[in-house]
């Protein structure tokens, strides 16, 4: 059965006319029974609570709610002013201005929590899923870090839900065959989410294209409103909505369910505790290549090596916790050498937990790569006195996930002239290592 949210990027801080979206959709989805999230920008939910948006606010209570950033596209993006060499300094930049969007949007809508961040456009720092998870947001969605198949998978710390179909334009021109066609692709799938913008059934443009389109294009609050479209088209999306609802309730492949529902779910997880008898089914499985694994237990790369660290250190178990990947490419040696346990033993201090992992571990009076020094580890887990070391990859394949194998941000979506993509772009894919699917997911590791 193929699991569906509905998720509603909710963005539009220049208009109430395009809010008069919201309200039709929410109240649209009440009637028929089906709860949505709607991710707030959280300056539009400053902005409905100063323009008197109270039937827009009341709709919005009987439907979950996450955030779609503090400013959407006001620059400097998301993206823009996390591309830098500090870390640290990024990341509590991100939770400064995102603890800003959840206060405005928790004070408009009395509502305790926001169930998951959605990044608009390609907005999909690194630096922001960990924030999130820090700041604990459950579900990242809209993202790059998912399967095709829409198994889900956590990286950065955060479970990860990829958007799947947009329904605006489709629903302006679809038949009810057209629509059960879509529905026939969607069912192949783990999980789906059907996502739409409010405010594009009203208006013919998006505000940030004319807005905020590379650069601050006019001053705040002088916006340039989208005309309206035609109340004809609203009425058959927003009857096309209806169908497209009823004809998913009806089908037998479908179950509706929310970011909220998928959050306790993860939660019913529980703790991850590697003990010494999983080591043996574990590397059995990384011989096969490096990668996450599902069984004994969902655990990713970098849940592996601090257990290794943990066993070689004569702790009885590992319990995992918070992972973080590599913030420069991990060192890859260029021809076979020789480490001994005693060696490999004394380089344990160099892998700390809570903190990112080491491109380079020197282990003796030489230095190996952290996937060398996993492997190695293992052998002398199960008795090596020594091990010699071959160059090998150190990144796992990122075939399942190809926008993250091939991203590049610069130049594209709204982002900035002079935006560089110095850090983001590759450090997605160094942060491989945090990557883990759920035991139950179908993955095929090769």
């Amino acid at each position: 059965m193929t699991e569906i949210i509905f998720s509603f990027d909710t963005e539009d801080f220049t208009s109430s006319r395009a809010a008069d979206g919201i309200l039709y959709e929410a109240n649209l989805f009440r009637e028929e029974g089906v709860k949505g999230c709607f991710c707030v920008v959280g300056l539009l939910a400053k902005h409905l609570k100063e323009w008197g948006r109270t039937d827009v606010i009341e709709a919005l209570s009987h439907h979950e709610l996450g955030t779609h950033t503090y400013g959407h596209t006001l620059h400097p993006m998301i993206n823009e002013y996390t591309d830098i060499d500090d870390f640290y300094e990024a990341q509590d930049e991100v939770i400064r201005q995102e603890t800003l969007a959840i206060e405005y949007i928790k004070d408009t809508f009395g509502v305790d929590r926001v169930w998951a961040a959605c990044p608009p456009g390609n907005q999909k720092s690194y630096v922001a899923m960990y924030a999130y998870h820090k700041m604990g947001i459950p579900i990242y969605a809209d993202t790059f870090c998912d399967t095709a198949s829409g198994t889900g998978a956590y990286y950065c710390n955060i479970f990860h839900a990829n958007y799947t179909f947009g329904i605006e334009w489709f629903l302006r021109n679809a038949s009810e065959d057209d629509i059960k066609r879509v529905l026939d692709d969607l069912a192949k799938r783990e999980r789906a989410v059907i996502y739409t913008h409010p405010n594009m059934i009203i208006k013919n443009n998006f505000w940030d294209q004319l807005n905020y389109h590379k650069e601050n294009l006019v001053p705040f609050g002088e916006w340039i409103e989208a005309e309206d479209l035609p109340e004809e088209i609203t009425r058959r999306v927003l009857d096309n909505m209806r169908v497209l609802i009823r004809l998913i309730k009806a089908d037998p492949r479908f179950k509706i369910t929310t970011y909220s529902e998928l959050a306790k779910r993860l939660d019913a997880e529980g703790e991850r505790i590697v003990h010494y008898e999983h080591l043996v089914e574990i590397y059995s499985q990384l011989k096969e290549g490096l990668f996450p694994v599902q069984a004994p237990l969902s655990l990713s790369l970098a849940d592996i090596m601090l257990a290794c660290k943990a066993f070689l250190c004569g702790e009885n178990e590992h319990l995992c916790g918070d992972v973080y990947g590599f913030l420069s490419k991990p060192y890859e040696i260029t021809e076979p050498l020789v480490v001994s346990a005693e060696d490999l033993l004394s380089s344990c201090d160099q892998i700390k937990e809570g903190e990112f992992l080491p491109e380079k571990i020197k282990v003796g009076d030489q230095f190996i790569g952290p996937a060398d020094w996993l492997y190695a580890a293992l052998e002398v887990i199960f008795g090596a006195i020594s091990v010699e070391i071959l160059p090998k990859s150190q990144l796992p394949c990122l075939d399942l996930m190809p926008e993250v194998r091939d991203c590049a941000f610069k130049g594209t979506w709204q982002h900035g002239d002079d935006f560089e993509d110095r850090y983001l772009s590759d450090r997605l894919r160094y942060q491989s290592w945090t990557m883990r699917f759920l035991p139950e997911s179908k993955i095929n590791r090769k």
